[in-house]
């Protein structure tokens, strides 16, 4: 008796949630040329830069693999609370590292820029695609916490909702005990988390499990988006050789994404927790995830191993691709 053909999986709906740096691009890059996922949208929030750059990089890098029909949906310009820090040590002046994405390409079309506000944005999915859309969050939670401010059900409307950020026992990278993306608004986080609006998290305890060199990235096509997104890295590399004496990169965002949507396989071990976030106006506390001792809030899984060299390969391989695109 003959096999039954394996039914081809619908892609998967995802938003992406971004501010966008370098590791964002390369997860954006990744993300609108996968074939398994359909990328619904891009909200933008400040984080990394300013929310001009964000939405400016996120417009042009989606133009440049030829997906200037991805809406994009201009969010948070600062925290709930707290005035905006941004990492321009880290991600260069403008989010790209020593490439600036200044200036307009008139053969590479333009990106719908949406005029709903993010927050608003991911509750309309919600709301018309209940239980259906995935949301990957890269930076601050502030377009999330926001729309759950809003009456938007991230934790029970969505199918599943990842976020990027956090530390459990590794150290911090902008505290002792804090990660940036909950150190630049703890408020955001603590709304997320209280709510159940996180679902899955990828803290630096699992993004750091791999180091990329620019060695690894002498196996992309030889295009002109290549050479730009070579030129960013090599920006973040000079940065973690500095602060963290590594000869490399670690690129959170996209070992996010392939881990959390793409190839889960590839997380080889994963802890269940009930976490808060500090609010206190300590700024050597705020920002730090704690074990939460209210017995009602939710559960979320936290990824806190990865199998390095295969996400490596994985990543590399998705990046030629993304690169290699006739629009590159």
């Amino acid at each position: 008796m003959d096999a039954e053909p394996v039914a081809q999986q619908e892609p998967r709906p995802l938003i992406l949630d971004v501010d966008t740096g370098i590791d964002d691009m390369i997860a954006l890059l990744i993300a609108a040329t996968s074939p398994e996922i359909n990328l619904r949208g891009v909200t933008c929030v400040a984080g990394n830069v300013e929310i001009h750059h964000v939405a400016r990089n996120t417009g042009k890098i989606l133009r440049m693999v030829g997906r200037g029909d991805v809406p994009v949906s201009i969010g948070a310009a600062r925290p709930l609370q707290r005035r905006l820090r941004t990492a321009p040590d880290t991600h260069g002046p403008t989010g790209t590292g020593y490439v600036e994405l200044r200036g307009e390409d008139r053969q590479l079309g333009t990106t719908e820029y949406t005029a709903i506000p993010a927050s608003r944005y991911l509750g309309a999915h919600v709301n018309r695609h209940p239980g259906e859309v995935s949301i990957v969050a890269l930076g601050p939670l502030t377009n999330l916490a926001a729309a759950v401010q809003h009456g938007v059900d991230l934790a029970g409307g969505t199918r599943e909702v990842v976020w990027m950020g956090g530390t459990l026992e590794e150290r911090g990278n902008t505290t002792e005990t804090g990660e940036w993306n909950a150190c630049v608004d703890p408020e955001a986080v603590e709304a997320c988390l209280a709510t159940g609006a996180v679902h899955t998290m990828f803290p630096l305890d699992a993004t750091q499990d791999i180091v990329f060199t620019m060695e690894d990235l002498r196996a992309l096509p030889d295009t002109h988006l290549a050479g730009i997104v070579r030129d960013a890295v090599r920006f973040y590399v000079a940065f973690h050789q500095k602060a963290d004496g590594i000869d490399g990169a670690y690129l959170h965002d996209p070992v996010t994404l392939i881990g959390a949507l793409l190839r889960p396989d590839l997380v080889t071990e994963t802890v269940n927790e009930q976490l808060a976030c500090d609010t206190s106006s300590d700024p050597y506390l705020a920002g730090s995830l704690y074990r939460a001792e209210n017995d009602d809030r939710a559960s979320l899984s936290v990824a806190t191993a990865i199998d390095a060299e295969g996400m490596k390969a994985e990543l590399i391989a998705r990046l030629s691709r993304a690169v290699g695109a006739p629009n590159s």
